[in-house]
């Protein structure tokens, strides 16, 4: 499987090209070199035997033993009359040289074996001269025949392929670190942290580029982002003045009988919430200090506030929960926000729920409404989203969610949306637990 990286990739067309080209390199030696030597090789090895064979066979018998005595050849070979032992011979391996020169006598000596023994250090190969006078044998070091391919050498080339591996790693792995640098500092502006990205003289033209380019991105983003905050928050801001305005003539105008400007001040109230919302939101991650503390009297807080307006909430909470690290105001949005939007989107009852699951503090809000499909979820939590279904309903910004979400996010806890199988919405916001935190019994 080819690596996804770019660095195992780089370095997968790296080794490859390089093992194809010595795969290549290697067969053109053999083919037109190796083998055009070892072809000549065995050929002068042949002819050196058939001189033997020539000078032993017109010699005389004198002339013949003072050839053997004083025979000295640059292979550092003898020639004797005396057999070898059959016990300690054995046949050269098809593969071998030997093998080879023993096909190349047999061409004119078709009965010729070739033998091999070890005598000593070194093995030695026993060629036999055949002549009408008798036989003799031309005693020869293998290794001047059939040298084996030197273990150094092997090592060597091992050595060596290792170290052109080591330098091309070396060589890609500083190539790829500006593309590194660049992932992670993408990263960190995807969590919403300055990134730290350095552009430094040595690294590659085109990797260059692609990091200005970048600083140019994230100086744009910059550039967008603030302008949004500030339109959004000065939009909002400005937009409370007449909004008061008209809340207070309205008020002044209220007549004795029927509250007939009743809904006209709801909907300025709806106006001024989702204002607040806006505002809010607008706030690029606020700080909220976070405080070791039991949530369970915020929840019953809540709770009582909804009941009072004739809402019917339920409450259940698990007793002896322990404490956890939150912010009273930014929980305090959150389980209104929730409540919210079940009141406006869902059925009644509505249940609000508190208790510990493995090493978290869950707090679970429920209505029996429609509920939403699986596959809208993720995209509910995106700010200024709003179902299609829910835009000819009640009034909202579409924020609720979003506002959730980033709170939940800075207190690191997790949301989860889900539909039960028997309908509605249940919403969970696991608020993780401190190291070594005891429960507060007082809950």
């Amino acid at each position: 499987m080819i690596a996804r990286s770019l660095l195992g990739r780089t370095l997968f067309v790296t080794v490859l090209t390089v093992l194809v080209t010595h795969i290549a390199t290697l067969f053109v030696f053999q083919r037109f070199y190796v083998a055009p030597l070892l072809e000549h090789t065995i050929q002068d090895r042949a002819n050196h035997i058939f001189s033997l064979i020539t000078a032993l066979e017109y010699l005389s018998p004198t002339a013949q033993s003072a050839f053997i005595r004083e025979f000295d050849d640059s292979e550092g070979g003898v020639i004797q009359s005396a057999t070898p032992d059959p016990r300690r011979i054995r046949s050269p391996a098809p593969s071998s040289r030997i093998f080879l020169l023993q096909q190349r006598l047999q061409l004119r000596y078709p009965a010729t074996r070739l033998w091999i023994t070890t005598q000593g250090q070194l093995p030695t190969v026993w060629i036999p001269l055949h002549t009408t006078h008798g036989d003799f044998w031309y005693i020869t070091q293998r290794q001047r025949f059939d040298a084996d391919f030197p273990e150094k050498w092997a090592l060597l080339l091992a050595l060596v392929i290792l170290l052109g591996f080591s330098s091309v790693y070396w060589a890609v792995y500083r190539i790829n670190r500006p593309l590194r640098d660049l992932t992670q500092a993408a990263h960190c502006i995807a969590s919403g942290q300055p990134s730290l990205l350095k552009i430094t003289p040595d690294i590659p033209t085109e990797i260059r580029e692609v990091s200005e380019a970048f600083h140019t991105m994230q100086h744009a983003l910059k550039n967008l982002e603030s302008n949004r905050t500030i339109m959004l928050a000065g939009v909002s801001h400005d937009l409370r003045t007449p909004l008061s305005r008209l809340r207070l003539a309205l008020e002044m105008l209220q007549l004795p009988g029927p509250p007939a400007l009743d809904p006209l001040i709801q909907d300025l109230e709806e106006i001024d919430r989702i204002i607040d919302q806006f505002l809010d939101f607008a706030r690029d991650r606020p700080h909220y200090p976070l405080h070791l503390r039991t949530v369970a009297p915020l929840a019953v807080a809540c709770q009582e506030r909804f009941v009072s307006r004739g809402i019917p909430v339920t409450l259940d909470i698990t007793p002896n929960l322990p404490r956890v690290c939150f912010n009273e105001r930014a929980l305090e949005r959150i389980l209104n926000n929730l409540l919210e939007n079940a009141i406006r989107y869902g059925k009644p009852p509505f249940h609000l729920g508190l208790h510990q699951k493995g090493k978290a503090v869950c707090l679970v809000v429920r209505d029996h409404g429609e509920g939403i499909p699986a596959q809208e979820i993720p995209h509910l939590l995106q700010p200024f989203t709003r179902r299609e279904s829910s835009r000819g309903g009640p009034p909202g910004s579409g924020l609720g969610l979003a506002i959730v979400a980033r709170i939940v996010d800075l207190h690191h806890g997790t949301l989860e949306l889900r539909s039960p199988p028997e309908g509605g919405l249940e919403v969970t916001v696991r608020l993780p637990l401190p190291n070594d935190s005891p429960p507060d019994l007082t809950s």
